[in-house]
């Protein structure tokens, strides 16, 4: 296996992560550290990881000489890193009490002049963990641990895959809380966005959003009584009551839509922005719309009716047995007949509603709220959702990863997104665990 100073000279760096791993876990030689200058080293208390602006490691506590120091640790590859990235000119480095680096090729100073008492660390990492961490960042597998995974204990993993679960919740929320904002603080009507948007699927994400914002729930709830206003109202956004079509179904909308359309000064969509291409007719947005107004017509304040719903397992009832015009039974478009025509939402639908509607919003007001029971609402409903088969799940699969429920799909996205396809093994309770001497 090739040394990190033969690495350095074929054009393989070491990364300040790998540096950060050493230091955080201790994986190097702790006797007989010195710095530069030959002061001995003795290391009480490493440092917290910062993960913000400034010093890599706060609140460390070393004693160099016959004194000892409490304050910052900063890592890099170079000690001249230190000027590269202008530290010398930043107050928040003046407390560092220790430069650690690879390969100390220039002398640096604090603002004030001082010298930085310094350690370079590369004689006293372990022999293995500097192989172990090559051989994990040089492989072209799919993700850098396929050989190893499959022999990662269990528990091990399904812990790590338990952080990935929240990680990937509370990127969503971050989303969820954006809109949440924009609307002032309304947890129906953010909760309205994001469901509308959720309908379009992919394909039609983007046109079914801007259709909801065009349109109020305030203005639906209006309505709701009157199943064809509701539907009026909303193909009429959309933009599909603009023509002139030869079906007595469509006409009707038409008209009604006209009136409610003037009454409120609605200003529809452009119907070019829905997509039909490629799109199976189940998936149709008419069909979709169809759906999502008898959804309306059903459900009065959604986002409270599901705070109110203690078993996850029951929310989706909610979205079952939705009073669809009887129009679509031979319609997926208008004016086009059709036969067998299922108007009710597919299972498939309905558990991609709540993954990625209802389980967000209910984990987004926990996190809100600080009310860790909704947030384990949130992870309970996951775990009552199939897991979700697609290439990258299936690999994870096929290399050795247990199937389990949506909770664990979720996981294994976030996983190769954040940190497989990023190398970010040292960031990984897998990549750490393989890279452990232990």
């Amino acid at each position: 296996m090739l040394r990190f100073d033969l690495c350095i000279l074929l054009g393989m760096p070491i990364y300040e992560d790998f540096l950060f791993y050493v230091w955080q876990f201790k994986v190097f030689n702790k006797s007989d550290l010195k710095t530069i200058d030959g002061q001995p080293i003795e290391l009480i208390y490493n440092g917290v990881l910062n993960k913000n602006a400034g010093p890599d490691f706060q609140d460390a506590k070393i004693r160099i000489g016959n004194t000892e120091w409490i304050g910052n640790v900063e890592i890099h590859v170079k000690a001249s890193d230190w000027d590269r990235h202008n530290h010398t000119q930043d107050k928040a480095y003046n407390n560092v009490i220790l430069h650690v680096v690879y390969e100390n090729d220039k002398s640096v100073l604090r603002q004030d002049g001082t010298p930085i008492p310094t350690l370079e660390i590369k004689p006293f990492i372990y022999p293995n963990i500097e192989g172990q961490y090559e051989a994990l960042m040089q492989n072209l597998n799919w993700i850098p641990c396929e050989k190893q995974l499959a022999n990662i204990e269990e528990l091990h993993l399904e812990s790590w895959l338990l952080r990935m679960l929240i990680e990937r919740l509370e990127e969503k929320s971050r989303q969820f809380i954006e809109v949440l904002e924009e609307y002032k603080g309304s947890w129906d009507d953010a909760f309205y966005i994001i469901l509308a948007r959720n309908f379009g699927f992919k394909t039609n994400a983007l046109p079914f959003e801007m259709f909801a914002r065009s349109l109020p729930q305030q203005i639906l709830a209006k309505h709701k009584n009157n199943p064809f206003q509701i539907e009026a109202l909303v193909f009429g956004q959309a933009g599909f009551l603009d023509a002139e079509l030869e079906d007595e179904f469509h006409r009707k909308l038409k008209n009604e839509y006209s009136f409610l359309k003037a009454k409120y000064d609605l200003k529809p969509m452009d119907k070019y922005l829905w997509k039909f291409l490629r799109l199976r007719p189940q998936n149709f947005p008419t069909l979709r719309l169809a759906q999502f107004s008898g959804l309306i017509v059903k459900s009065s304040h959604l986002f409270s009716r599901i705070l109110e719903i203690g078993e996850p397992k029951h929310i989706a009832e909610l979205f079952k047995q939705l009073p669809v015009s009887s129009y679509w039974n031979t319609h997926y478009r208008f004016t086009k007949q059709a036969d067998n025509v299922s108007v009710q939402l597919g299972s498939s639908s309905i558990n991609n509603i709540l993954l990625n509607s209802v389980a967000v919003t209910l984990f987004s007001y926990g996190k809100y709220t600080d009310n860790d029971i909704i947030k384990d609402r949130a992870i309970s409903l996951l775990e009552t959702i199939p897991f979700e088969a697609n290439q990258i799940t299936q690999r994870f699969l096929e290399i050795g990863v247990k199937k389990g429920n949506s909770d664990r799909s979720q996981a294994l996205l976030h996983l190769k997104k954040s940190y497989c396809d990023l190398k970010k093994c040292l960031n990984c309770a897998v990549g750490t665990k393989i890279v452990s001497p232990n």
